[in-house]
């Protein structure tokens, strides 16, 4: 199996305005993404708005992604769903079209509360997952449950996963996580934008970054200068980092449409939401649309 590391891109699912996949940007999404250097693709997470989609629509994404990157790059599948079973549906609908990594964060709707509860659930996606990598995935300004970290550390020794995705933004966690984990062979993402030069000099593994769907290079740029040391070139990429998050992540209180409309000012998809979330104001729009054509200057970001 793949070992992972380095830039994880949880790329965007371009939409119709029937909120179904829109296959040609999409895969124009995840060729572009392969071009560029970074190291991992994620579909179906929360960029990717996998919870949003029905079974059938969430199907044919993975089956599209699948297809499109073939063997490229690893690739890693989004499963969160509400309860045990219909996450264990989407672990053995992804094992069936040959995906070897999955993604999953506490089930939703109602909360889990204990650390038996956690480990309860990823009991029973390592027990039906035939064999595939599981990522556990805390995200709790979402889900509403933060994995403790005793279940991650202890899930890590029982050999059930070797690496896991941490958004929760809170660096005493992260740093602990890394800390405790490192004992028994975890492997740690951080996946807040924010804490990303933080968390590469703590050792995270790599970083999950959804404003590398626009433009890659400052993320590939960060880990890499992380790798060899050169923390000047660090904090150089990490600069360029928190331009791209203020603008895009940041242009709205959902952080997926102004990555989603900066592709459209490129002309990748038409930068909608899946229902029924928000797109950007007329307002918000054209901020965005500023800073893509000085990037398109600056920084030669094209299609």
């Amino acid at each position: 199996m793949q070992q992972l590391s380095g830039v994880v891109v949880p790329v965007i699912t371009p939409v119709d305005d029937e909120d179904r996949v829109d296959e040609v940007a999409f895969r124009k999404v995840l060729r572009r993404l392969i071009e560029s250097g970074v190291h991992v693709l994620f579909v179906g997470g929360s960029a990717g708005e996998g919870p949003l989609f029905p079974l059938s629509e969430w199907l044919r994404l993975m089956e599209i992604a699948h297809d499109e990157v073939g063997g490229s790059l690893p690739l890693l599948g989004g499963v969160m769903e509400t309860s045990s079973k219909r996450i264990v549906e989407k672990i053995k609908l992804l094992k069936q079209i040959g995906f070897e990594h999955y993604v999953v964060t506490p089930s939703f709707y109602f909360p889990l509360k204990t650390a038996d509860e956690h480990l309860r659930l990823l009991a029973d996606c390592k027990e039906n997952d035939g064999g595939m990598d599981m990522i556990p995935y805390n995200l709790p300004g979402i889900v509403k449950a933060e994995i403790p970290i005793g279940v991650l550390v202890e899930a890590a020794r029982r050999g059930w996963v070797t690496y896991c995705k941490e958004s929760s933004a809170n660096l005493d966690y992260f740093q602990r996580l890394v800390t405790e984990g490192r004992e028994v062979g975890l492997k740690v993402f951080m996946g807040d934008e924010l804490s990303m030069r933080e968390g590469l000099k703590m050792g995270a593994a790599g970083i999950v970054p959804s404003s590398a769907n626009f433009e890659a290079l400052p993320f590939v740029t960060a880990y890499k200068a992380a790798l060899a040391g050169d923390e000047a070139t660090l904090n150089n990429g990490y600069g360029r980092i928190l331009q791209l998050r203020e603008n895009l992540p940041m242009a709205s209180d959902y952080f997926v449409a102004g990555v989603k409309y900066a592709l459209a000012c490129i002309g990748i998809g038409s930068g909608k939401p899946v229902s029924p979330m928000s797109p950007l104001n007329a307002e918000q729009q054209a901020k965005v649309k500023r800073f893509v054509e000085e990037a398109a200057a600056v920084y030669n970001v094209t299609p």
